[in-house]
């Protein structure tokens, strides 16, 4: 029990860091495009953090696997190295003692990665989709970036702005174009305020030194300016979801013959057992020679992964297009080479 705990604990460290690692990584990564969307105006400052959130949740059942299939190597490498395991044998332990802790503690990871994708992934994607779409459709006039055209509703409406304060509202350089089916209308400012949500159905824009054009398809055009003008700008409303595989329940989708939805079910129920197997094959390729660097197979570990991943990736593409019937050819592939590794790493053992 001792061994047990010891072992586990070991493993539980890195598991930890790598997935602390990953979590920070991807957050920057996501941030940083999110960022990019709320520079150009098309999300809102607020909304930022709460998808970035929704992004680390979603991705949770690929770093956690990751993370402890590189914490397995990393441990039993340094285990090794350090002549741990041949103590541990010297002193009576046998071979099934010191994988037996690493099988729980995968079983358990595995359990918990497999609860992630088939109840949390899909609760995730629904308020990620969702509150996107309400951020798009929030982040109108009042958080647009100046200097650049930003186009509304199918390309309706078109603004710039050249100057704006967001703290006060208030902008210089105005430049609105819209279009319906009366007809076009072109209307510029030098100055103006925004008062961002004056009803709660629009914005108004208080214009200084107005120049107004109408042209339309049966009247005569219409030109003209105003020392002031107001305009009163419709809100978006948020664009339905509609439906979405990954943002499905896992009851809906085990009744359902899609091709895309049995691709979104088989990836949900194979995030378990890639786990569990990718913990298997950390076994085989976490045995070093001793005073041989902890290190020594990451290279290899990596390239195993990668391989792995990619190959999955295949397979539920092709069940998405129709062309296969199920993506478990890949982790069947991968618990071939767990049981091959295993079996000789015994016989060098």
């Amino acid at each position: 029990m001792i061994v047990h705990r010891y072992l586990v604990r070991e493993v539980t460290k890195p598991l930890i860091a790598v997935v602390v690692l990953l979590v920070g990584i991807f957050m920057a990564y996501s941030l940083t495009r999110f960022l990019a969307d709320a520079n150009e105006g098309t999300l809102s400052a607020s909304a930022v953090s709460t998808l970035t959130g929704l992004k680390v949740l979603i991705a949770l059942e690929v770093l956690i696997p990751i993370a402890l299939y590189v914490g397995m190597i990393v441990t039993l490498g340094r285990l090794y190295s350090d002549y741990e395991i041949t103590a541990l044998k010297a002193g009576g332990v046998g071979e099934g003692r010191i994988v037996a802790p690493v099988v729980w503690l995968s079983l358990t990871v595995a359990l918990a990665v497999g609860l992630l994708s088939l109840f949390v992934r899909p609760w995730a994607y629904e308020r990620l989709y969702e509150f996107r779409a309400d951020a798009e459709a929030s982040a109108e006039l009042e958080d647009i970036a100046p200097g650049q055209f930003h186009v509304y509703g199918d390309e309706n409406r078109m603004v710039f702005l050249e100057e704006r304060n967001a703290g006060t509202g208030e902008f210089a350089g105005l430049f609105v174009r819209s279009r319906d089916a009366s007809g076009l209308e072109v209307i510029s400012g030098r100055r103006g305020r925004l008062e961002a949500f004056a009803r709660p159905d629009a914005h108004r824009l208080q214009l200084e030194k107005a120049f107004v054009y109408r042209q339309t398809d049966d009247e005569a055009d219409l030109i003209g300016r105003f020392g002031t003008f107001s305009i009163w700008t419709p809100t978006l409303m948020p664009d339905p979801v509609g439906y979405r595989p990954k943002a499905t329940a896992t009851a809906r989708l085990m009744s359902s013959t899609n091709a895309e939805d049995r691709a979104e079910l088989q990836w949900r129920l194979s995030t378990g057992v890639s786990t569990v197997l990718l913990a298997l094959i950390a076994v085989p390729l976490g045995r070093t020679r001793p005073r041989g660097g902890r290190y020594g197979r990451i290279l290899l570990a990596v390239a195993v992964y990668a391989a792995y991943f990619n190959f999955i990736g295949i397979a539920r593409s092709g069940v998405e297009q129709g062309t296969l019937q199920h993506l478990w050819w890949a982790p069947l592939g991968l618990g071939a080479v767990v049981a091959l590794g295993l079996l000789a790493s015994r016989r060098v053992a």
